[in-house]
C-alpha cells in the first residue's frame, strides 16, 4: 500500500458513510491556541501589577504581543501539522492583509499612553495643509498705530512657557463660568504646522514655533485676527515617531525681544515687533552636547541680562548662560544631561536661583553665578524628567516624573555655604506626571497623572480623589477652576477642590492630538497642536457683550 493510500484512506470508518481524515485529525489547534492565551495572562498579570501607570501598562504589551505574534507565525509553519500548502495560503493572506493596511494607512505618531495611532495615505496632510493656508494668507505686519515700537509686558500678558510665573496660573483675571448659557466665543481658527510648542502672548502679539517643510519657524500672529505678522526659519526638521515633527519650546518675550529654542539646539533672538534676528547660536555646539531623543524642549529662561538654558553638555555645560543683548557666553555650570523641563527662576532660603529639573533630577543654581547650590537624583530609565518642578513658598520642592517613578517633596535649606536636601516624603508609584504640568492651590496640586485628572495632598504625599479621563492634556488654574486642553482637543472646565471636582463645561475647541499647553491673556484663550490654532473669548459674559 502507498503512502498516499494511508492518509487519503479513512481512518475509521462511520456509519452513514461519513469519515476524519488523518490529515484533519493531526491538526494541532491546542498550540496554536495556547499561544495567545498565555500571552494574554502574562500582560493581564503585568497589568494588575502596574495598576495606576497607564502607560508601562502598554509599554509592556510591546514586548507581549511581537512574541505572541512571532510564536503564531512559527506555530502555523511548522507545528500546526495542516498540509503544507494551507501553511503557505495562511502566511501569504495573512502577509497580504497586512501589506493592504499599509498600503490605506500611515502611521500617525503615538496617543500619550503609547497607543499608535493611524492616518489615511490618500488626501491632503496637516503639513500640506498648513502651506496651503500660508499661500493664501500672506504675512501682514502690523502698523505703528496697532502696535508700539517697544513690545513691553505687563499685567495680563502671558509672556513665557506656562505664564508670568511658570506655574500654570492665571492671576488677575476672570473667565465665565457659565458655558451652558454663555459658551467661549470662536474669534478665529487656522491650520498651523506641526510643533509642540505654546504661545507667548504681549499684547495685541502672540508667538510660537511650527514646523514648515524642511525648516523651524519662529511665527508671530495677531491676538485677534490669528492673521501672520512674521516669521523667520532656520534649516532643520527634528521627527521622531513617538515624539512627533517639530519644535518643542514655547518662546520667551522680554524687553521686547523674543527668545526662541528650536529641537535642534537653534537658540534665537529677535526684535519683537518685527521679526529681525538679533543672534542666534546652537547651545549643543557650544555646550559639545548630544541633542536629546525627543529634541530639546527646555522654553529659554531670561532675567536681568542673561538667557539661560539647559545645554546638557558636560565639563562644566550642563547650564548655560548667553547675554541676551549679544549672546556672548556669560558662565555655565553643571555636568548632567539635559532634561525637557523649562528653567525657571525661584528664591529658596533667601537665595535666588534657577531650578533646573535635568536628566538626572533637580537641582539649583546661583541666578548670579551659577554655581551649583544643591541637587537631588530622581529620574527613570529613559532620563525622561519634562514635568515643572513646584517650588512653595517655604522653599520646598515637588517634582514628579513618569515612566514607573512618581512623585516628591524635598526639603532645600542653606546652613553657612552648605546646602541640604531631604525629602520630607517619597510617593514612589503614585502622581506620575509624565509630560503634563500640574498647578498648586494652597497644600494641594492637580494634575493628569498617567491620563487622569487628580489631586495630590502636598503635606502628606496622599492622593485625595482620581476622576475624570483627559488623556494626557495639559491645565491652567484660575482661582478655584481648572480649565483642562484634553488630549484630544477638547478644553473643559472645572470647579475643584481637595474634596472633589465638578465639570462646568466643555467644547470641542480643535481637532488632533493636542499635548500643547493652552495660554490665556486679558480672555483669550489660545490653543493649538500639530494640526491647527484657534482662539476663544472666555472672559466673562458681561464683558464680552
Amino acid at each position: 500500500m502507498s503512502q498516499d493510500s494511508v492518509h487519503d484512506s479513512p481512518a475509521w470508518p462511520e456509519e452513514g458513510g461519513s469519515s476524519v481524515n488523518v490529515t484533519r485529525r493531526r491538526f494541532r489547534w491546542q498550540i496554536g491556541l495556547a499561544i495567545p492565551v498565555i500571552g494574554a495572562v502574562i500582560h493581564a498579570i503585568a497589568w494588575v501589577r502596574l495598576d495606576g501607570d497607564r502607560t508601562m501598562q502598554v509599554m509592556f504589551g510591546y514586548y507581549v504581543w511581537p512574541a505572541v505574534a512571532l510564536l503564531m507565525v512559527l506555530w502555523w509553519a511548522f507545528l500546526s501539522g495542516i498540509r503544507w500548502t494551507d501553511r503557505l495560503g495562511g502566511l501569504a493572506i495573512a502577509g497580504v492583509m497586512v501589506a493592504l493596511f499599509f498600503v490605506a494607512f500611515r502611521p500617525d505618531g503615538f496617543w500619550g499612553g503609547f497607543v499608535p495611532r493611524f492616518a489615511y495615505r490618500w488626501g491632503v496632510t496637516d503639513e500640506q495643509r498648513a502651506a496651503q493656508f500660508r499661500k493664501a494668507h500672506p504675512p501682514a505686519p502690523l502698523t505703528k498705530s496697532e502696535v508700539p515700537a517697544q513690545l513691553e509686558v505687563t499685567a495680563g500678558d502671558w509672556p513665557q512657557f506656562r505664564g508670568p510665573q511658570r506655574d500654570g496660573i492665571v492671576r488677575g483675571e476672570q473667565v465665565r463660568r457659565d458655558w451652558k448659557t454663555h459658551p467661549p466665543k470662536l474669534l478665529w481658527r487656522h491650520p498651523v504646522g506641526p510643533a509642540w510648542s505654546s504661545f507667548a502672548i504681549v499684547g495685541k502679539l502672540a508667538f510660537t514655533q511650527e514646523q514648515r517643510d524642511n525648516r523651524e519657524a519662529v511665527v508671530c500672529y495677531n491676538v485677534e485676527t490669528g492673521q501672520e505678522v512674521w516669521s523667520h526659519s532656520d534649516k532643520g526638521r527634528y521627527s521622531t515617531a513617538l515624539g512627533g515633527v517639530g519644535p518643542r519650546a514655547t518662546p520667551t518675550v522680554y524687553d521686547s525681544r523674543v527668545y526662541t529654542l528650536g529641537a535642534l539646539g537653534v537658540l534665537n533672538c529677535f526684535e519683537a515687533v518685527s521679526g529681525k534676528l538679533i543672534w542666534s547660536r546652537n547651545i549643543l555646539q557650544d555646550a559639545n552636547a548630544k541633542r536629546l531623543e525627543w529634541g530639546m524642549a527646555g522654553s529659554p529662561l531670561v532675567y536681568d541680562d542673561v538667557v539661560v538654558v539647559n545645554s546638557g553638555g558636560k565639563q562644566g555645560h550642563g547650564v548655560t548662560a548667553y547675554h541676551r543683548l549679544t549672546g556672548k557666553i556669560v558662565w555655565t555650570s553643571g555636568n548632567h544631561r539635559a532634561g525637557y523641563a523649562a528653567p525657571r527662576l525661584a528664591i529658596i532660603d533667601g537665595v535666588r536661583q534657577i531650578v533646573v529639573f535635568d536628566g538626572d533630577g533637580p537641582a539649583g543654581y546661583d541666578a548670579a553665578t551659577g554655581q551649583e547650590l544643591w541637587r537631588f537624583a530622581w529620574t527613570n530609565s529613559y532620563g525622561n524628567n519634562i514635568a515643572q518642578p513646584i517650588v512653595l513658598a517655604d522653599g520646598s520642592v515637588f517634582v514628579s516624573s513618569g515612566y514607573g517613578t512618581g512623585s516628591v517633596r524635598l526639603n532645600v535649606s542653606k546652613r553657612g555655604d552648605t546646602w541640604s536636601v531631604t525629602p520630607r516624603w517619597k510617593a514612589k508609584n503614585r502622581f506620575k506626571l509624565k509630560f503634563n504640568g500640574a498647578v498648586r492651590q494652597d497644600h494641594v496640586v492637580y494634575g493628569l497623572y498617567e491620563s487622569i485628572l487628580s489631586c495630590f495632598d502636598l503635606e502628606t504625599g496622599k492622593r485625595l480623589w482620581r476622576r475624570g479621563r483627559y488623556g494626557y492634556g495639559q491645565i491652567l488654574l484660575i482661582d478655584d477652576l481648572l480649565l483642562v486642553s484634553t488630549e484630544r482637543g477638547a478644553v473643559v472646565l472645572l470647579e475643584v477642590s481637595p474634596k472633589k471636582p465638578r465639570e462646568l463645561g466643555r467644547f470641542q475647541a480643535i481637532e488632533g492630538k493636542t499635548w500643547n499647553h493652552p495660554a490665556l491673556s486679558r480672555g483669550r484663550l489660545l490653543i493649538r497642536n500639530a494640526r491647527e490654532a484657534a482662539c476663544f473669548d472666555v472672559s466673562p459674559a458681561e464683558m464680552s457683550n
